[in-house]
């Protein structure tokens, strides 16, 4: 007997096409509310939920308001930062749940010939590395974010500065020009991607140009005046580093700060010091808050601003010379910059360590060599 004989069968046909269309419309229906945010769902970043509609939920919601899905998984932590810098260059930001930052290595780069001598320590092999030559400046820096510092120079050509990296995550060499010969290079992660960026500051018209390696964009910036020295550094410590000046004329720094575009100041003045040109802005995080403090290397004289920005504190350590070269660093690897000094005319560091108030003094280099510490582990 055929079943189209049946009482009823094509009434049900019609019903369960009826319903299909209807599922589909609504399936379709929900799919274009889900991806606009309308339905209830929980952010799998921040962990916030939200209604029908995107009306956003209290955090302690019970697992009813989502009537689609049992309870959600937990939502994904939010990485816990660490920053590395070289110098008062902030050079990447990275996850501090993972294996700690080591600390600074010494190094020295000889621009007599080119090369690069990374000290041994820790279990890390002695490294020599050729790169560079007479008239280059180094700007080291993390430029492929693996976490280890690339072999960097600039050379001021004729009419532009241009740029050679050794990536140390492939051991591939690149380079290109920015900027012009009379710029200086800031080279620091001011985009907050874990790289550091090609960077100048040109004095004639007081402007920073930022090869972002985030995009590849150029980003412009007026910031400064004539006299100013730039100083850049994280100062309010959301992971990027912030263009910064430091003005002799009034003793002031001048930051652009990224998370809220906003100019904070710090004026360094204190009773008994007089700043004079040559005073060389050392900026760090020595108090070891995730963010930079103001500082200012006058004579043999460390002059340091505190976090809440409220007073400036001076220190000379003893045996230091107004002729030795700054090199503030971790080194000790306790997440405070320590104040260091390196002296050209016996290639001698001078570490005093925030860990243990002790001063690791170690030869390395020689006359004529630029220090050059950073986290050069291979």
């Amino acid at each position: 007997m055929s079943t189209s004989s049946l009482p009823g069968t094509g009434l049900r046909k019609r019903i369960l096409i009826g319903g299909s269309i209807a599922a589909v419309v609504v399936l379709v229906t929900l799919g274009a509310m889900g991806r606009n945010g309308l339905l209830p769902h929980t952010d799998g970043l921040t962990g916030k939920k939200f209604g029908w509609f995107g009306k956003e939920l209290p955090k302690n919601a019970g697992s009813t308001w989502n009537p689609f899905a049992a309870p959600l998984p937990a939502p994904t932590p939010q990485l816990a930062k660490e920053y590395i810098y070289a110098g008062s260059r902030l050079l990447a930001v990275e996850d501090a749940n993972a294996n700690a930052a080591p600390p600074t290595d010494l190094a020295v780069w000889r621009p007599s010939s080119g090369v690069w001598w990374i000290m041994a320590g820790n279990g890390s092999p002695q490294v020599v590395q050729g790169w560079g030559m007479q008239g280059d400046i180094p700007v080291a820096g993390d430029y492929d974010g693996d976490g280890k510092t690339d072999f960097a120079v600039v050379r001021p050509g004729a009419s532009s500065l241009d740029w050679y990296v050794i990536n140390s995550s492939s051991g591939a060499s690149t380079g290109g020009s920015f900027g012009l010969p009379t710029d200086k290079a800031v080279p620091a992660d001011y985009d907050g991607d874990g790289r550091t960026d090609w960077a100048v500051y040109r004095f004639s018209n007081n402007t920073w140009y930022i090869l972002q390696s985030s995009d590849s964009q150029t980003v412009y910036l007026a910031y400064g005046t004539s006299g100013d020295e730039p100083a850049p550094a994280d100062f309010d410590g959301d992971g990027k580093a912030d263009p910064t000046v430091w003005r002799l004329s009034n003793s002031t720094f001048y930051t652009a700060r990224g998370s809220d575009n906003t100019t904070q100041s710090m004026n360094m003045a204190l009773a008994g010091y007089t700043y004079a040109s040559g005073d060389v802005p050392v900026s760090g995080d020595y108090d070891g808050d995730g963010k930079a403090n103001y500082a200012i290397r006058s004579g043999a004289s460390w002059l340091i601003a505190n976090g809440s920005l409220s007073s400036v504190a001076a220190t000379t350590p003893s045996g230091d010379q107004a002729s030795d070269r700054p090199v503030q660093n971790d080194y000790d690897g306790d997440g405070i910059c320590d104040i260091a000094v390196w002296r050209n005319s016996n290639g001698t560091w001078y570490i005093r360590q925030s860990a243990n108030a002790t001063t690791r003094t170690v030869q390395w280099g020689t006359s004529g060599d630029k220090p050059v510490p950073a986290n050069w582990r291979r």
